[in-house]
């Protein structure tokens, strides 16, 4: 199960690129960001534009309606 994740990079201009992530389920969601959340950013933005280097991204976007806790499922 993912969730789309949106980021922006201003050194090579992406813009709120969609990203899907894994969905966190048990972990602390300091984990989740650092295993499975930025990981799979940094893959997508490398994947994006290879020869951007930048120090930090922007606009992390991740959502939150519906979902019980930070990067969970959304619940109905």
């Amino acid at each position: 199960m993912t969730i789309v994740c949106k980021y922006s990079c201003g050194l090579c201009g992406v813009h709120r690129a969609e990203v899907e992530v894994p969905v966190r389920t048990t972990e602390d969601v300091r984990v989740w960001m650092d295993q499975v959340c930025i990981p799979a950013i940094v893959r997508d933005h490398e994947a994006r534009s290879p020869g951007c280097h930048p120090d930090t991204l922007q606009e992390l976007m991740i959502p939150t309606d519906g979902c019980q806790m930070i990067g969970g499922p959304v619940v109905n």
